[in-house]
């Protein structure tokens, strides 16, 4: 089981301690805990050729995916 500091560490390694807190709230607000929000950078994200949001974040895409995430948030399409 993970708790939100696991959640924030992890996102830590690729963004700013803000984009941390937004982030997190934001994926722990769609699904029913942490562990599922951890659980989502995880899995394959059709829009990025089917990596994970990790491995989109190892190659330097956090930018990337910080902008899919405020464009789902906004009513767009994922």
């Amino acid at each position: 089981m993970c708790d939100g500091l696991e959640l924030q560490r992890v996102l830590g390694l690729y963004y700013s301690k803000e984009e941390v807190i937004y982030v997190s709230s934001l994926l722990i607000s769609w699904s029913s805990n942490s562990q599922e929000a951890l659980n989502w950078l995880n899995k394959p994200i059709p829009a990025f050729e089917h990596m994970t949001a990790i491995e989109a974040c190892e190659k330097g895409l956090s930018e990337h995916i910080l902008t899919y995430l405020k464009q789902i948030e906004n009513g767009g399409y994922a």
